[in-house]
């Protein structure tokens, strides 16, 4: 059985937690001293002082659940073989997505990120196999792109290129 792994980035999650706790710290500032922030263009305190709340709540919230996956998963990021692909890659990642349930590997952008969507057979097995807010954002990936399924290169050791040729490789050797 061949079986190829691609791990989790150390430095991606690095960045990633140092940018979250920047934006968490700023969002503090907003709240605590918003006069530092009134210009021309946005004198309301109220408003400063709600988005300071917004990105506390927000980059909070990405930076507990990268702490989180950093220190208590241990599983790779990505693993295909012979029965599917097994992604752990983000919060989102479902686990196994076996091939005999993959329609399509489709390239797509999101403000400059990139991802591949996995388009499944039947979106809705997956999407109850989440729970919680997990579960809610697997819905919105589906009802944007018609599937719940993506996978991106942001906290894996390796290029977006090379996951892509990857997995669209795998996909054919093993449809």
């Amino acid at each position: 059985m061949e079986t190829k792994v691609i791990k989790l980035s150390n430095k991606k999650f690095f960045f990633s937690i140092i940018g979250s706790l920047i934006f968490v710290v700023l969002g503090i500032v907003f709240i605590l001293i918003p006069k530092l922030f009134i210009t021309f263009l946005v004198k309301n305190i109220l408003f400063i002082q709600f988005f300071g709340i917004l990105s506390v709540l927000f980059f909070g919230f990405i930076l507990i659940t990268l702490i989180q996956k950093k220190i208590f998963d241990k599983n790779i990021g990505i693993e295909i073989n012979t029965e599917g692909i097994i992604d752990n890659s983000s919060f989102v990642s479902i686990g196994l997505i076996k091939w005999e349930d993959i329609v399509s590997i489709e390239k797509s952008n999101v403000m400059l990120t990139n991802f591949l969507l996995i388009k499944v057979k039947n979106p809705e097995r997956y999407i109850k196999k989440a729970k919680g807010i997990k579960s809610k954002l697997l819905r919105g990936n589906y009802n944007s792109y018609g599937t719940p399924i993506s996978i991106s290169s942001n906290f894996i050791d390796c290029s977006f290129s090379h996951l892509e040729d990857v997995l669209l490789s795998s996909f054919e050797k093993y449809k």
